[in-house]
């Protein structure tokens, strides 16, 4: 199972009204990149990890974005309480979805030999 997060920022060009979402990496969510110049001297298509994404396929979200969206959820939420409560759970959960990942990915590879 793969998670992908698309931060919103905001548009300073407007006033910050208009909103976007944050592009993929080159790699279109697949961790690898066409390498040109080993590709060019080994005259055979070689790939690399993403630079962008290090080879994951998405761009990691730190907790303090997570806090940032969940606070317009819940305005109540202080910093301290994020800290001591949620951040745990958040960074349990973030860790329970890679393991999950990892067990499908294998999971996957043994279907599919």
């Amino acid at each position: 199972m793969v998670i992908y997060f698309f931060i919103v920022h905001k548009n300073k060009s407007t006033s910050g009204q208009a909103r976007y979402l944050t592009h993929r990496c080159r790699c279109k969510g697949r961790g690898k990149v066409y390498d040109e110049e080993q590709s060019e001297l080994q005259g055979a298509p070689v790939f690399k990890d993403c630079p962008k994404c290090s080879g994951r396929g998405y761009k990691r979200v730190p907790s303090s974005v997570a806090y940032q969206a969940i606070k317009h959820l819940v305005p109540n939420l202080n910093e301290r309480t994020w800290r001591r409560n949620w951040k745990p759970f958040y960074e349990g959960l973030k860790g329970k979805c890679h393991i999950e990942e990892s067990h499908a990915e294998s999971w996957f590879e043994q279907l599919t030999r």
